[in-house]
């Protein structure tokens, strides 16, 4: 007859595994539920998180940058057309062309002395260089191109529409001068002369309006990131 192992003696309380109550277990849980929905709350606070809102959401990027404010997409308007606004802005090119060119002509003929006549403004065969009067209208023509640049810069602000505003004023001083001389201009010299000018004032004006635009972007040197 086989010998049988003696029953193992109970344990005491103290090594026995300790169970949780159900009332801990409620407990442990109402507690986690608490943590969880405060850290929703603080972290839809934090700008740049999934649950950004307010203002806070607008000024920050998702990769931790600043995102462009509203007062920045003002700048970048989108083109309009305005038949009224181009009306205006020719009739000031317009006149900003023909009181510069007047005061120029005035200024040259002071210097030597000569008296200005509209001849020179616009009679297409007194320019040249074989005449006093012929060189110093030339001379008065590239100045004006240089002023009206500025005219440009102050007045149009778009280097995209410089070119256009250019070739406009001179194609009405072209209307000018046939009228005022009762002829087409013919004079190969006249030509040259307004093909330099408008050459000068859309470069030069483009330029300027482009370095203006350029100054009006703000850029960040480096990006903020949340670690």
């Amino acid at each position: 007859m086989g010998l049988s192992a003696p029953p193992s003696p109970p344990l005491p309380e103290w090594v026995r595994p300790l169970r949780p109550s159900p009332s801990s277990r409620a407990g442990r849980r109402c507690h986690g539920d608490g943590s969880q929905a405060e850290a929703r709350r603080v972290s839809s606070q934090v700008p740049g998180r999934p649950g950004a809102h307010g203002a806070a959401a607008l000024t920050q990027a998702p990769g931790g940058g600043r995102a462009p404010r509203a007062g920045m997409a003002g700048q970048f308007r989108s083109y309009v057309w305005d038949p009224l606004l181009i009306l205006s802005q020719i009739v000031l090119m317009q006149t900003v062309y023909y009181g510069s060119l007047g005061l120029w002509l005035a200024l040259v003929d002071g210097l030597v002395r000569s008296s200005p006549s509209l001849d020179q403004m616009f009679d297409a065969e007194i320019l040249g260089f074989s005449t006093p009067p012929g060189r110093l209208s030339m001379m008065s023509f590239i100045l004006n191109a240089l002023t009206c640049a500025l005219g440009l810069l102050y007045f149009i602000r778009r280097g995209k529409q410089c070119l256009d505003f250019t070739v406009t004023v001179h194609f009405f001083h072209l209307l000018g001068c046939w009228f005022y001389s009762s002829r087409f201009p013919s004079a190969l010299t006249w030509w040259l002369v307004q093909a330099v000018c408008i050459a000068l004032m859309a470069v030069i004006g483009e330029y300027l309006c482009m370095r203006t635009e350029l100054k009006e972007i703000p850029l960040n040197s480096a990006p903020k990131s949340n670690v």
